[in-house]
């Protein structure tokens, strides 16, 4: 069994150690939560499809994946009670990681960011008073968690976060405040990608304590608009806010001796450089189309890629409930619509995996139950035009998911 308590032998811990321990209980109760939430994402015996990375990867079987999920919630236990955690830590990593593998819809970017945290924690000789081992681990993640707020803040430059997520975030404050300064609120979306870009920035200065500050109050405004006082949607990232909230205080705030250079230098650590190379170099392709957008820190955006399935009404008669549910009649033209946003989060209590790959798969599966290829049309709409808020999407049916012929049509 897990030993429990903080303490290594018989002396408290201090410094360094005292966060290590406090990031390490706060990251595996975080992914606990997060797991719990979307227990049905991690099962293969569901209606919304599995994308696995490899093209012939076979399915994991019931009861197997079943028993999977099990086994990674008890050590998730384990790794908070364990004393001596490494090798719970390890097996999570490489289960998590395994299982990741046969569905990208799993690729949340929640688990990406903690998978690699606790990469990092799995590195730590856990049980040992090494203080320069503690430091280089907690540099990984200061490195993780100061550019996540760097490229999440860069990724909302652009008109859609401002005309459209911004608006619709606000309203919940709004609706408290006295007209005057409820219209107030509004002009300052194109404030908010650049306060965000500068606590990422601010964390690895001097300031960082205000930095610290303005990232609990920019939690606490999320958690609003979003929690059961607001919009009360999405529940699978509450529980993000809340562990970035603990994070940027256990890393970050007071820390003594602390030097913004170990934590972007990677030195001799193959680890540290891949993680500057994951989370500091490659959000940069996102914006041209070379690197997944949750990989890239890019939620709540406005810049994602969205994507619906237009039905006949006989595929729709054909199809099972659990699929036929998402299906909704659009006010416009009587089309048969499945957004792809609303299945996943319908089943799966997550957002889809925002990329074209996703959604053709996706397609696939309606086109199942088609006797003909133009019975199901799958519209992918590209990332809005950063400066115009323009659209291009493509069109595909049946057969263009095969080969790969589409229609292209811009909207204004």
């Amino acid at each position: 069994m897990p030993s429990m308590g903080l303490r290594h032998g018989n002396s408290k811990l201090s410094g360094f150690a005292d966060r290590l321990w406090l990031l390490k209980i706060s990251l595996a109760l975080a992914l606990l939560v997060e797991f719990l939430l979307s227990a049905k994402l991690w099962i293969s015996s569901r209606a919304y499809p599995l994308t696995p990375i490899f093209e012939g990867l076979p399915t994991v079987p019931t009861p197997i994946d079943e028993l999977w999920l099990v086994l990674l919630l008890f050590l998730l236990v384990a790794i908070v009670l364990a004393r001596r955690s490494r090798a719970y830590i390890i097996a999570f990593v490489v289960l998590a990681g395994l299982l990741s593998l046969f569905d990208q819809s799993r690729w949340q970017p929640w688990f990406y960011q903690f998978l690699l945290m606790l990469t990092a924690l799995a590195l730590y000789p856990w049980g040992e008073q090494n203080p320069t081992k503690r430091e280089a681990t907690l540099n990984v993640c200061r490195l993780i968690i100061a550019c996540t707020y760097l490229w999440s803040g860069f990724q909302k430059l652009n008109v859609s976060f401002v005309d459209n997520v911004y608006p619709w975030l606000v309203e919940p404050l709004g609706g408290l405040l006295p007209g005057s300064l409820g219209a107030l609120i509004h002009p300052l979306g194109i404030a908010i990608p650049i306060v965000e870009a500068s606590i990422g920035i601010g964390l690895l200065t001097r300031f960082r304590n205000i930095a610290v500050i303005l990232a609990l109050g920019m939690h606490v405004f999320i958690l609003f608009s979003i929690g059961p006082f607001g919009h009360d949607w999405n529940t699978i990232v509450w529980p993000w806010n809340v562990a970035m909230m603990a994070f940027v205080v256990i890393l970050f705030w007071q820390v003594e001796g602390f030097s913004a250079k170990c934590v972007l230098a990677p030195g001799n650590s193959p680890l540290h450089g891949l993680v500057l190379l994951l989370f500091g170099v490659m959000p940069l392709f996102s914006f041209f189309g070379l690197w997944d957008s949750y990989l890239s820190a890019s939620l709540y955006s406005g810049n994602t890629k969205n994507g619906a399935i237009y039905i006949s009404d006989a595929v729709k008669s054909r199809l099972p409930v659990s699929i036929r549910n998402p299906a909704l009649k659009s006010q416009a033209n009587s089309a048969n619509i499945i957004s792809v946003t609303d299945w996943s989060f319908e089943e799966l209590n997550v957002p889809p995996y925002p990329e074209d790959r996703v959604f053709k798969n996706v397609a696939k599966s309606v086109c199942d139950y088609a006797d003909d290829p133009s019975e199901v049309n799958l519209i992918i709409g590209g990332k809005p035009n950063p400066i115009d808020g323009s659209v291009e999407t493509e069109v595909y049916d049946c057969s263009g998911l095969e080969t790969g012929r589409h229609k292209t049509v811009k909207l204004e």
